[in-house]
């Protein structure tokens, strides 16, 4: 199950549709949903229907979903079988109320739960099933949770080179082993091509998922520096795609940094922004921003 060499990984919050489509346009062989939560799909399968990919992207997009038991796992797989390119469970998630819940990252605590979920998931679907990890929960045990995978029939690995309790701290580890049983795909700190070669050669890895260095920044799957009107047009590109998408630009806030990073005025236009509510009002703010300094 080799998908592509450098995909988009999944964010809450920020892999979105409007922002799938923009980081596709620049070079994305793949993408995931935000994750869906497999009890509200149990419960509700319409109400989770913006997340699910559109018909256009559905062959590239995965439906990434999380939980702590196994039948609703499996009932939740069986639920959005096909309203993706294949199916992913989301095994490393850190955000506390999520391993509250037993979910996310939770699940590295407990490798027969694991297994459990993701034997549930592939005898339910049609679709290829794959896992997104961490190295352990709080110490690198990724060896044993590749083992746990294969054993369990998943079709692919992708695994962020930090363990939970780390969260985003420190250096993300690319030298990981990589078996070669199934496609292992590495993720973390990749925020250049460099880094895409280095990690894929450390780990012997079949690809990438470009995640933090992706936000405002989908140039990066392109290894293209835009210029400053480059940089304005997909701005408000994203803005429309955003605001049809949500209907509330102040979604949008979470990606201002990523797309001034290192541009002069940038923190004071920062600080500007993050009050405007209003469509029109915002890709004005950013017509005149990207003009002044463009002088």
């Amino acid at each position: 199950m080799v998908i592509g060499k450098v995909g988009l990984a999944p964010m809450a919050g920020i892999s979105n549709w409007s922002f799938r489509t923009l980081c596709f346009k620049f070079g994305a062989e793949f993408a995931y949903t935000e994750m869906i939560s497999a009890e509200s799909i149990v419960r509700n399968l319409k109400i989770n229907e913006k997340y699910f990919p559109k018909d256009i992207e559905k062959k590239r997009v995965a439906v990434q979903i999380f939980g702590s038991e196994p039948y609703i796992m499996s009932q939740a797989a069986s639920m959005v079988d096909g309203k993706g390119a294949w199916i992913d469970i989301n095994a490393g998630c850190p955000v506390k109320k999520v391993i509250k819940k037993g979910a996310g990252s939770a699940l590295l605590k407990d490798l027969k739960k694991l297994k459990k979920i993701i034997e549930g998931v592939k005898n339910n679907v049609k679709s290829k099933v794959s896992v997104k990890v961490r190295l352990g929960f709080d110490e690198d045990n990724f060896e044993r949770i590749y083992d746990a995978a294969v054993e369990a029939g998943a079709d692919m690995i992708a695994v962020h080179g930090r363990t939970a309790k780390q969260m985003y701290s420190g250096r993300a580890k690319w030298q990981i082993k990589n078996k070669g049983y199934i496609p292992l795909y590495i993720n973390g700190d990749i925020y250049n091509s460099d880094n895409i070669k280095i990690a894929m050669e450390l780990s012997g890895a079949d690809g990438v998922l470009i995640a933090r260095g992706a936000i405002g920044n989908p140039w990066i799957f392109s290894n293209i520096t835009p210029s400053i009107f480059e940089r304005k047009n997909v701005v408000l590109q994203h803005i429309d795609l955003l605001y049809l998408e949500v209907g509330d630009i102040r979604e949008f806030r979470k990606f201002v940094a990523g797309y001034t990073k290192g541009l002069p005025g940038a923190r004071q236009f920062r600080a500007k922004v993050m009050k405007i509510e209003e469509i029109d009002e915002l890709k004005m703010a950013f017509e005149e921003y990207f003009l002044s300094i463009s002088n």
